[in-house]
């Protein structure tokens, strides 16, 4: 979790995103029993190059010491304290 606490804070950066308002407002939710959380996923649209250089970062980070290669999707997820966070490349 750690890990995962410290490239989210490097990378939101890049999306004009703090990283402590990313887990603030995931602790407001995960904190607050007027929210049904089951099935709760956030999902946030990134720009194809932003969208991209963070898949590889995250895959890289899960599978550093494995042979497995990186393919992109145009869509990915983590899962931070029981809640889904997806990440979508934005249309636009």
């Amino acid at each position: 979790m750690d890990v995962l606490r410290g490239f989210l804070k490097r990378y939101l950066k890049c999306f004009k995103m703090r990283y402590e308002t990313l887990i603030e407002s995931i602790s407001e939710i995960v904190n607050n029993e007027l929210i049904y959380k089951e099935g709760l996923v956030l999902v946030y649209k990134l720009n194809a190059k932003k969208h991209r250089d963070l898949s590889e970062h995250v895959f890289l980070k899960i599978n550093d010491d494995t042979n497995e290669v990186f393919e992109h999707t145009d869509e990915f997820e983590i899962e931070i304290g029981g809640i889904i966070i997806k990440f979508v490349v934005d249309e636009k």
